[in-house]
């Protein structure tokens, strides 16, 4: 059963750094087949699309899994970088959460799990 999804955003949109996140990811054996890229819409004039933000499917504990992952991802990086989250319940309600820095990790967790425990 889905739990729902996670969309990462990077503040400095750069197709090279999402693909790199996306092979992070799926790395972890809990994601596995769980992480897709997910384009913009092209627009008039463009030759193709460009890439808008990292998608985890989540599933039973797999929320934990993607954070905790994406942060050590980000610990991992000599530059900060500032990130958002949009959470989705399967049926529709979203959060969105920002952060720039690791030291938000649990923070973020808690605020993670907390949404997707609300009935």
């Amino acid at each position: 059963m889905t739990a729902g999804t996670i969309a990462i955003r990077l503040d400095q949109q750069n197709d090279d750094e999402l693909r790199a996140l996306a092979r992070w990811l799926q790395d972890d054996e809990e994601l596995q087949g769980r992480v897709r890229l997910r384009e913009e819409p092209i627009r008039e004039g463009q030759m193709g699309g460009v890439l808008d933000s990292v998608v985890v499917v989540l599933g039973s504990g797999t929320a934990a899994a993607a954070t905790t992952s994406l942060f050590d991802w980000l610990s991992r990086k000599r530059e900060a970088t500032k990130i958002t989250l949009t959470v989705r319940k399967p049926g529709g309600p979203e959060i969105e959460l920002a952060c720039g820095s690791t030291t938000a990790a649990r923070e973020i967790l808690g605020a993670v799990d907390e949404f997707l425990d609300e009935e």
